[in-house]
């Protein structure tokens, strides 16, 4: 409307309405015009009205229930008549009745911009009549509010009305209208509300509250509760507060959920501070640190002052460049988290740049619209762990080198998934294409038949025992069947609960070094073979010569001839044990059993030996009737071998003592002497082929290093087991043990 119209349009109501002319504002109305007519009856001033809001005026002039039909009309754009009201202007002494008309003012665009307000004075009595029923429309319009509303009357404060909201707010019915408040709610005794409502009547002031906490007595219950409310005073004509009308929401729902967010932000904080990861929240595009805790400061090498509060990169300038300011970008705008497992961190440091492995995380904050408003945070300083693995793989990388080098082959097992992992040298080994899948039952089933129960009782034994694993055997190659020789070494891993993991090892091909050792220990049974008929020719004529010197009773040559006759018997027990050997490691060594008494075939031996040395005392001290089932003549050979090492080793010690004991069910024998005994460091591998200690005092005593080897082997094949126990200078006990045979 131009400013010509907008003269005329207020010139013609002036002169022609009786009444005004609301401008809309927003959500209230303005007084844009007012004319002649409406001063005279209302009896106010056009200074009083024009411009102002009507919110800002007195009740008196716009009762409520006039501008909630303001509104109607602005919404339905529809015409309406007011029933007659009584209206009382201030500085006017008496009330004057009168009826009204609320006519909408429509643009061009089908819009309201004014409501014209027009009145006309009536009777009284009429009036009278619509005045109960304004009240009537009043009190409808109350019990249809959204919210609870309520009326108390006089100093007492009476609960005169109340909707049905607010008594469903206060716990109670209509049976307590017409009560006082304090006998209505005797619980609020002792609370806030009653006092106030005290102060708002005496001093006839509006009181607010915003989730206000209340007890009130609810189905029985006294239950806490969250308002807001507001007290407005009631006043009658003379200005004197005759009431308080009451509005209030519960708002414990929302209380509730407020509550329970400001716990899971002090909750979230809590952890963020206690955490031993490094957290921290930032906020905003400048990545304000808003909340850090200790473990973030030390990671930083930051106090916590040069750090809350501030902008990230003014903080550490040194990111600049780096990876983490360009992620922190990118999740800021496309709310996308990013979380590497390993990234390097340079930084500032009072010696210079420092240097960490760090692992993180960028989570996005987002709002009700799914806007990005802050980033969490989090690190962990991994530098240790990144260090140790390096070092690690640079110690695998050499082994690796030093493996291939060596033309070795290398495995890994899984005793749960059975999966097995090989390298590329062990595929070669067994014969297949690099390509191809090896799986632990075709390898099992490549091991030759004399081998393979070994190997898998061996394999059983490091998995279940923790035993190592050492083992040489032979195989036939995938595809040629060809015979090869392998010697396998490893282990059994386990993790924290002491559950196997992994068995590894490695494999090395001895089929030219086992080649070698077949043909010599070919060499050694053929050459003992051929010495064994000139020795028994030579034992029979040293015996018939000593038989001659008997008769003829030379005890010079008796002697000599009988001594003669011992070297013999060495050399054949040496040749035997040569001829033992060999035949145990061409697999060709086979055990008879039998059921025998084993006090019996100790006794037996003893006896053998006391015949030809009579240098020692040989006893047995301690020996029960315990049968076996094994082979008599390799057990005997097993203690004939002991008791000569004791005699043999013992040159100043006269003693040697057997022992016979049933131990849990199986047979432990023992022999002790009282000879030089045997140093620590030799202990582990005095049953190893060859293997002979090495002293002074030993260089005279004469042997080959393999009796006790065959002993070993003799004994395992038993199922039994062989062990010694020396100290060096008071002499040895060697054991062994044997599976008694079961009662029938």
């Amino acid at each position: 409307m131009d400013a010509q119209n907008d003269f005329l349009f207020k010139y013609f109501l002036e002169k022609s309405l009786y009444g005004l002319v609301l401008k809309r504002q927003g959500p209230s109305f303005s007084i844009y015009a007012v004319s002649n007519e409406y001063l005279y009856i209302t009896g106010t001033a056009e200074e009083n009205l024009i411009g102002k809001d009507i919110l800002d005026l007195p009740e008196g002039i716009f009762p409520f229930f006039i501008r909630e039909l303001l509104h109607k009309v602005t919404a339905s754009k529809t015409e309406t008549d007011v029933q007659p009201f009584v209206f009382r202007a201030q500085h006017q002494s008496e009330n004057i009745c009168i009826s009204a008309r609320i006519s909408p003012v429509l643009n061009e665009a089908a819009e309201v911009v004014f409501l014209i307000y027009s009145i006309k004075h009536v009777d009284q009595t009429i009036c009278t009549e619509g005045d109960q029923s304004n009240r009537d429309y009043f009190i409808q319009m109350i019990d249809q509010a959204p919210v609870g509303i309520g009326v108390l009357r006089g100093k007492e404060m009476i609960v005169e009305s109340a909707n049905q909201i607010l008594l469903e707010l206060w716990g109670k019915t209509k049976s307590i209208l017409n009560l006082p408040m304090k006998v209505a709610l005797p619980e609020l005794e002792g609370q806030s509300f009653l006092r106030l409502l005290e102060d708002v009547y005496t001093w006839g002031e509006a009181m607010v509250g915003n989730e206000s906490k209340a007890y009130l007595m609810r189905q029985g219950r006294l239950e806490p509760a969250y308002f807001n409310f507001a007290y407005q005073p009631l006043s009658n004509n003379k200005g004197e507060t005759t009431g308080i009308m009451i509005i209030a929401t519960d708002v414990t729902p929302l209380v509730a959920i407020k509550q329970r967010l400001e716990e899971s932000v002090a909750n979230f904080r809590n952890l963020v501070m206690t955490t031993h990861y490094a957290l921290l929240v930032l906020k905003s595009k400048d990545w304000i640190v808003e909340i850090a805790n200790q473990s973030l400061f030390d990671l930083w090498g930051r106090q916590k002052e040069e750090v809350l509060g501030l902008p990230l990169m003014k903080i550490m300038p040194e990111l600049q460049g780096q990876s983490f300011q360009e992620h922190l970008s990118k999740v800021y705008q496309t709310g996308l988290s990013y979380g590497p497992d390993e990234e390097i961190f340079f930084y500032n440091t009072s010696s210079g740049i420092g240097k960490k492995y760090v692992s993180f995380f960028y989570d996005p904050m987002l709002d009700t619209e799914g806007n990005v408003y802050g980033v969490i945070v989090g690190a962990e300083d991994i530098t240790a762990r990144v260090e140790n693995r390096q070092k690690t793989e640079r110690a695998e990388e050499m082994l690796r080198i030093a493996i291939e080098s060596a033309n070795l082959g290398t495995w890994h097992y899984d005793p749960q998934s059975k999966r097995l992992t090989v390298s590329p040298r062990l595929k070669e080994l067994f014969g297949y294409k690099l390509g191809e899948e090896m799986t632990y039952d075709t390898v099992i089933a490549q091991v030759t038949d004399e081998y393979r129960s070994i190997v898998q009782r061996a394999i059983q034994s490091s998995v279940l025992k923790g035993e190592s694993f050492n083992l040489e055997f032979s195989i036939k190659g995938y595809y040629d069947q060809k015979l090869r020789w392998m010697r396998a070494t490893g282990r059994i891993y386990r993790d924290k609960e002491n559950i196997p993991v992994r068995f590894s090892g490695i494999l090395i091909d001895i089929t030219e070094h086992k080649q070698d050792e077949i043909r010599k220990n070919d060499f050694i049974a053929m050459v003992s073979h051929e010495l064994k008929t000139p020795l028994t020719s030579l034992k029979a004529y040293v015996q018939l010569l000593g038989s001659k010197a008997r008769q003829n009773k030379d005890e010079a040559a008796v002697n000599s001839l009988s001594k003669a006759e011992g070297q013999v018997n060495k050399m054949n027990n040496m040749i035997r044990s040569f001829l033992d050997l060999s035949r145990l490691e061409a697999g060709k060594i086979n055990l008879e059993k039998q059921v025998f008494p084993l006090d019996e075939l100790i006794e037996e031996i003893i006896e053998e030996v006391t015949l030809t040395d009579k240098s020692h005392n040989i006893s047995i001290s301690e020996c029960a009737s315990i049968e076996v089932d094994a082979d008599r003549e390799k057990i005997g050979q097993v203690i004939n071998n002991l008791i000569g090492n004791a005699i043999k080793y013992s040159p100043q010690g006269k003693i040697v003592e057997i022992r016979c004991l049933l131990i849990d069910q199986r047979v432990q024998v023992s022999v002790r002497d009282e000879g030089l005994g045997i140093p620590k460091e030799d202990l582990a591998m005095l049953f190893d082929r060859f293997y002979r200690v090495e002293s002074r005092k030993l260089k005279t005593i004469s042997g080959f290093g393999i009796g006790l080897y065959l002993s070993s082997e003799i004994i395992k094949r038993h199922n039994g087991q062989i062990w010694v126990e020396s100290e060096e200078g008071k002499g040895s006990t060697f054991y062994f043990s044997l599976p008694a045979k079961e009662p029938v």
